[in-house]
């Protein structure tokens, strides 16, 4: 179903563009949380306050919820849930770019003389309505989901080598379609042969890529546009919003770590390994 603002109803709607229902309210706050492990949460909370119509809720004349609507995969679902807060899961992966929630209730019985002392004086206190319409609409909501934020970090770094530097030292690029993170030869040469390894590639997210992180989030503090022209920073975007990262006033050190799911607890993993 397609709803909007603007629609046009037979019969009493509840909602903020209508004034159908007198001292009533209908209204919906969600709080969207993007996992890594394609874990699309959304925590959503309804309130109706509206006697009569809480009453066709509880003798199972009316349905409340929500619909999820993205039109760039075509989903289109009504999720049922009574008034109050509830946790919703799905696959991060079903949906992309823009994605509409817009709250309803509706009828599952059809009424003739239905009553109502909220009803506008127009109404003259009763109406009809048939099953599977509407009967209140809360406002959209809308929400992005970037598939960017499921690409490897590795896949917007490349490595390379800068005889000035001296061994061992780090400096990071980000003027270019990938973050361009560069060491002396004699270092590239040890991370190219470390990281063929799980265990060395645990060791180069600490390293080396977590203080490349937080060098990263300082440049985009200080110069976010300069940033958003390159290829990079749209999966890097996509990665900080899904970690609820603020890029405009990150915490260097925390954020990094974040980003790479806190990569000191692999090494620990790995101690046995590492220390034999």
């Amino acid at each position: 179903m397609k709803l909007s603002d603007d629609m046009l109803f037979a019969h009493p709607v509840l909602s903020a563009n209508s004034t159908d229902f007198l001292d009533s309210l209908f209204e919906a706050e969600f709080e969207i949380r993007i996992g890594d492990k394609d874990n699309l949460d959304i925590i959503a909370s309804l309130t109706l306050r509206c006697a009569d119509l809480n009453e066709l809720l509880n003798v199972g004349a009316a349905g409340s919820g929500f619909f999820l609507i993205c039109s760039r995969t075509y989903e289109n679902r009504l999720i049922e849930m009574a008034p109050g807060s509830k946790e919703h899961r799905f696959r991060a992966s079903d949906f992309f770019r823009s994605v509409q929630l817009r709250p309803v209730v509706w009828s599952k019985e059809a009424r003739r003389g239905w009553t109502s002392r909220y009803l506008h004086p127009e109404y003259r206190g009763a109406a009809d309505f048939p099953a599977a319409t509407i009967l209140a609409l809360g406002e959209e909501q809308t929400f992005t989901v970037d598939r960017e934020r499921l690409r490897p970090f590795e896949s917007i770094f490349s490595l390379a080598s800068l005889d000035e530097l001296a061994p061992g030292e780090i400096a990071v690029d980000v003027d270019a379609d990938k973050i361009v993170i560069k060491v002396h030869p004699s270092t590239k040469a040890g991370i190219e042969e470390i990281r063929n390894n799980r265990t060395g590639r645990n060791v180069l997210l600490n390293a080396v890529y977590l203080p490349a992180l937080m060098q990263v989030l300082n440049e985009i503090a200080k110069d976010r546009g300069r940033c958003e022209d390159h290829q990079w920073f749209r999966i890097f975007e996509a990665k900080s919003i899904a970690a609820g990262i603020n890029l405009d006033q990150p915490e260097y050190l925390r954020d990094a770590q974040r980003l790479l799911g806190f990569p000191f607890v692999k090494i620990e993993a790995e101690r046995e390994r590492l220390f034999a």
